[in-house]
């Protein structure tokens, strides 16, 4: 019997029969995300119920030197929930998705990390006064789990200027180390503290460790994040902005969101589309919008929250004049006069206006989001439409496609970069395709610095690859891993880890 049989009799014992499988069928759909790209076949997929059922796999993993892949819903668009190369047990958490505990007093909400952002937001809506997370997830919220979302430090969803990245909200995790153990972060760290309510814990931030992690030191079973009351007024605004003699569209974006972010005012999200995603969001009927409003440039709508309508009134007088001393264009106050902030924040725009990337097969995806100072757009979108000019001849050599991004505020005073390419889905041209997203991904690396927060097989590795992480941080990384995983089992070849020692 090998190895990958005797485990699989263990684990069957875990779980039940029911919740393990090795059919061709079954582990082939469990090789793919959203990105097409990347693939790499498991031998087992396994479905745990709770934490213990995934203590004792990692043990039984251990103890057979079989590799485990945690995974959410498989949202992640750079190969982060799925094997490096073909082999290994998938471990999938998505049955592990229950709110444990709201607490009211303290504010703090404790679930499985299964769960999708989406479903644990329309849980808490109805709670008591009505509650929410703050940032409400990522933009691919309505799939994307609790866990998912917490080992990529995803920004993106809604609340993003105000909150922050959705880790900023954890105040505490379960997690069961690469070698089985479980252990809590935060306050409950104190085996006499009853409930969660702070990061930090007997000493270092722990929790932190395992936060933007990527799934390689450990695998999150709960989670507690800060609750917030749904606030009970809203407004939003949506602004042309066009080119002048003086600056470009992204150097007149960047000034403004600037003057905002720097005056510490209420904003609760601020986008920026550029003109070229504009055109492509014409193209859609939920932008139609922006061609009734007749927009010919950038696009950049805030929203903002607030307890009453005085505080809003306030909310919306500042943030509005410094847009109205910029000199840019208001659209009307509805969603069919081109008000992007209002679809955003009325109409679940927050986990809409990026499905491109999580639907269909026409595109392949292949993502490159990134964190860089507000001040760098202008040299972004500079870099970005070389980089696209010095290698249009190679996308159409494989089919064409786009490349486009867009910018959004975040807490306190940065912006998320999204985007990447999308090519046509031919199997044939996936090396060629892989080949120009690593080279796009090193391009931002060193020219502009940018901080890439997807750490999947693709950008990990272009880390490495790039001379982005110095040597002495690199071991550092590697002392860390083995420290925690010295088999090398858990989510191996991320960052080149488990390879290299």
């Amino acid at each position: 019997m090998t190895e990958i049989q005797k485990i699989y009799e263990k684990i069957e014992d875990i779980v039940g029969t029911k919740f393990v499988s090795d059919s061709i069928p079954i582990c082939y759909s469990y090789s793919m995300n959203c990105d097409l790209v990347l693939q790499g076949i498991p031998e087992i997929v396994v479905r745990p119920g709770n934490s213990n059922e995934v203590s004792e796999i990692l043990k039984a993993a251990n103890r057979y030197r079989i590799r485990i892949i945690p995974r959410g819903n498989g949202a992640d668009l750079t190969g982060g929930a799925k094997p490096i190369g073909d082999g290994g047990i998938v471990l999938d958490l998505t049955r592990m998705n229950k709110i444990l505990d709201v607490d009211e007093k303290n504010r703090i909400v404790t679930v499985e990390i299964g769960i999708s952002w989406s479903e644990l937001c329309e849980e808490l809506s109805n709670v008591g006064i009505g509650y929410y997370t703050g940032s409400t997830g990522p933009a691919s919220g309505f799939s994307a789990t609790i866990g998912g979302g917490l080992s990529n430090n995803s920004v993106g969803g809604g609340g993003a200027a105000k909150y922050g990245n959705v880790t900023e909200q954890c105040v505490g995790l379960e997690v069961v180390l690469p070698t089985g153990e479980i252990i809590y972060t935060g306050a409950k760290a104190n085996s006499f503290c009853d409930k969660p309510f702070t990061r930090f814990g007997l000493g270092a931030d722990y929790t932190g460790l395992f936060l933007g992690d990527i799934g390689i030191h450990g695998v999150k079973t709960k989670a507690s994040l800060n609750l917030y009351p749904l606030p009970e007024y809203a407004a939003y605004s949506t602004y042309e902005i066009k080119k002048t003699p003086e600056m470009s569209e992204s150097e007149r974006a960047a000034k403004l969101m600037m003057e905002w972010q720097h005056k510490n005012l209420a904003l609760y999200d601020f986008y920026y589309y550029p003109r070229s995603f504009v055109s492509q969001l014409k193209m859609r009927k939920m932008a139609k919008n922006l061609i009734e409003a007749k927009v010919r440039g950038s696009v950049l709508f805030y929203t903002t929250v607030a307890n009453t309508q005085k505080e809003l009134d306030y909310n919306v007088e500042r943030i509005e004049r410094i847009a109205k001393d910029a000199k840019v264009r208001k659209l009307g106050d509805t969603v069919e006069e081109g008000n992007l902030g209002k679809w955003f924040y009325e109409e679940d725009g927050r986990w809409q206006w990026a499905n491109v990337s999580w639907s269909g097969h026409s595109l392949a995806i292949m993502a490159t989001c990134l964190k860089c100072p507000t001040y760098q757009l202008p040299d972004f979108e500079r870099v970005y439409n070389d980089w696209i000019k010095s290698n249009s001849e190679k996308m159409n050599a494989i089919g064409g496609g786009s490349a486009m991004f867009i910018a959004f505020g975040v807490y306190p005073s940065h912006i998320d970069i999204a985007g990447g390419l999308g090519l046509l889905n031919k199997r044939e041209n996936r090396e060629s395709q892989y080949d120009l997203w690593k080279d796009l991904i090193i391009t931002q690396l060193k020219v502009l610095g940018g901080i890439h927060y997807w750490m999947g097989e693709i950008i990990g590795r272009a880390l490495i690859d790039s001379g982005a992480v110095t040597e002495e941080y690199y071991n550092f990384m590697i002392t860390i891993k083995k420290a925690l995983d010295p088999n090398g089992i858990l989510s191996p070849g991320k960052f080149y880890l488990g390879e290299k020692y």
